[in-house]
């Protein structure tokens, strides 16, 4: 009765130490999980760090690297132009464009493109190919609507002035009564807007005409108020140096533009709390889970030392019984 009883207790045991060796190698497993999260979380977190915000500074103030500064058009240029000039790019020749040299034009230029160029200049995945430079003026007075004309805008271009005057009331300072109408020169004023229009829009189209262009990263500007930013810092948007045939001047790489102070390369102290205080969240996180799994592996170690030597103690016991009918006989 006593060996089958021990034989029962061994098999018992057997089982419970296979149990506890598995629960053992899945604690083992998960805190190897937490230590590759651990290490994944710091090179996050000091990736994170180093990285910068592209920003320029205008009106007194560091401002976020929009589409609407480098390249105008969807942020309304000729309000910039005519009322917050300290808004501009300080270089017109500086544009945006993707790894490939492609120019990228926001959604607001679709339509001017398909309205001037046709609906066959633009694939299904968004990508313009080239055009001829003749149709810039006819594209920038489709963007600064009437009264701004191709022609004009042609003549500008070529040193011409745009004629132009305007009839006003001239009032008497003390009785206020009318006294006819004055006219007043108005030629220079319209032609300086004329010509910064062409100063901003030329450089952008005829760099489109030379390289082609493409609105396939339309969707992930308008949804994402960091995704130029985020493109200029890992390279699939470019800044480019526009020259006078269209094409891009060499070694105008990010680093470039920022040693000649046309963009600012900075870090948001407050993005780099937030960053810390979310690695260090994370970091307790992990850390409190650790513990758990090292008091676990502790009471499993410590039961399973327990289990082996009651094993050997019954292997033992149970060998004596084995062998004590044989004493009998002797």
């Amino acid at each position: 009765m006593g060996l089958s009883i021990d034989n029962i207790r061994f098999l018992t045991l057997t089982q419970r130490k296979a149990d506890l060796e598995y629960n053992i190698s899945i604690d083992s497993m998960e805190k190897m999980a937490l230590a590759r999260e651990q290490s994944e979380l710091t090179s996050q977190y000091y990736s994170k760090l180093k990285s910068k915000n592209i920003a320029y500074y205008a009106n007194g103030q560091y401002n976020k690297m929009s589409y609407g500064y480098l390249m105008g058009y969807t942020c309304n240029t000729l309000n910039m132009m005519y009322r917050n000039q300290g808004m501009l790019k300080t270089d017109n020749s500086m544009i945006l464009t993707d790894s490939s040299g492609l120019v990228i034009l926001g959604s607001s230029y679709v339509s001017t493109m398909t309205k001037v160029l046709g609906s066959s200049c633009m694939d299904s995945r968004g990508k313009g190919g080239t055009f001829s430079v003749d149709k810039i003026p006819e594209l920038i007075a489709s963007i600064a609507g009437e009264p701004f004309t191709a022609e004009d805008i042609l003549k500008v271009k070529n040193g011409g002035k745009i004629e132009s005057s305007y009839s006003a009331d001239i009032l008497k300072t003390l009785t206020l009564e009318n006294n006819g109408k004055t006219t007043h020169e108005n030629t220079d004023t319209v032609t300086e807007m004329y010509q910064k229009l062409i100063d901003f829009y030329y450089p952008i189209f005829q760099a489109a005409a030379a390289n082609g262009w493409t609105a396939e990263y339309n969707q992930e500007m308008e949804t994402n108020d960091d995704y130029i930013n985020d493109a200029l810092v890992s390279g699939t948007f470019q800044l480019a140096q526009v020259n006078d045939q269209g094409g891009y001047d060499p070694d105008t790489s990010l680093t470039y533009f920022i040693m000649h102070g046309l963009v600012l390369e900075k870090t948001d102290a407050s993005v780099r709390e937030e960053i810390t205080a979310s690695y260090n969240a994370e970091k307790e996180r992990i850390s409190e889970k650790e513990t758990w799994i090292d008091i676990e592996l502790r009471d499993l170690s410590t039961e399973l030392e327990a289990t082996n030597t009651e094993m050997e103690t019954l292997k033992s016991q149970i060998k004596d019984d084995d062998m004590k009918p044989f004493e009998w006989c002797t």
